[in-house]
């Protein structure tokens, strides 16, 4: 299927996502196309932001707040190294190196983009990027409704209970993600970061 510029068929074609192959999008914001369907505009780590008919989408996790926040995360920081400049700014400095995992067939280059209070790390394929983790102290208002500065109970009522807790540093999990938060001696966010695995 297409994803496109706008929300018709009449927009130019960003590049194609396979039908046979499963892609994880995140869902951004819909309108009515002028087909009379709902049309979707995703994050792409295969072709970038554009427009997808609804009815070639399968929505998961709406149910579990927990991946919803880690989605608007996503969102927020972006899902390619394009993305995240536009949504963050031009990075002080970036950093690039070439490996080759012991689980894959092909290279990886893993592109770091060094903020004045963090890091945005994404994993780039030969036919996608994928974003690794972010890290941040500053620079950025937060994570969603996860600013610095929020206390714990804050934390807790937007997140519910922990997953973990070791040394102030609170650990959720949601499928191959997870979002660390630690708190300063104050009991306000100090730190926040996302890890998500690779494949």
């Amino acid at each position: 299927m297409n994803v496109r510029t706008g929300p018709s068929t009449s927009f130019k074609s960003l590049g194609k996502l396979s039908e046979r192959a499963s892609d994880e999008l995140v869902a951004v914001d819909a309108a009515e196309g002028e087909d009379g369907k709902t049309w979707f505009l995703v994050l792409s780590e295969r072709t970038g932001e554009g427009w997808i008919r609804g009815d070639f989408l399968r929505f998961e996790g709406m149910d579990n707040h927990l991946w919803r926040f880690i989605t608007l995360v996503r969102r927020d920081i972006g899902v390619t190294p394009a993305m995240a400049v536009t949504r963050l700014g031009q990075p002080e400095k970036t950093q690039s190196r070439s490996f080759r995992p012991e689980d894959r067939p092909d290279e990886v280059t893993e592109t770091e983009l060094l903020y004045p209070g963090g890091t945005v790390v994404f994993w780039v394929l030969k036919d996608r990027a994928f974003l690794v983790s972010a890290d941040f102290t500053g620079g950025i208002s937060g994570f969603g409704k996860v600013t610095f500065g929020t206390d714990v109970d804050d934390v807790e009522k937007t997140l519910g209970p922990p997953h973990g807790v070791r040394n102030r540093v609170w650990t959720y999990h949601s499928g191959m993600s997870r979002i660390h938060i630690r708190f300063g001696m104050d009991t306000r966010v100090d730190r926040l970061i996302l890890e998500r695995d690779p494949y």
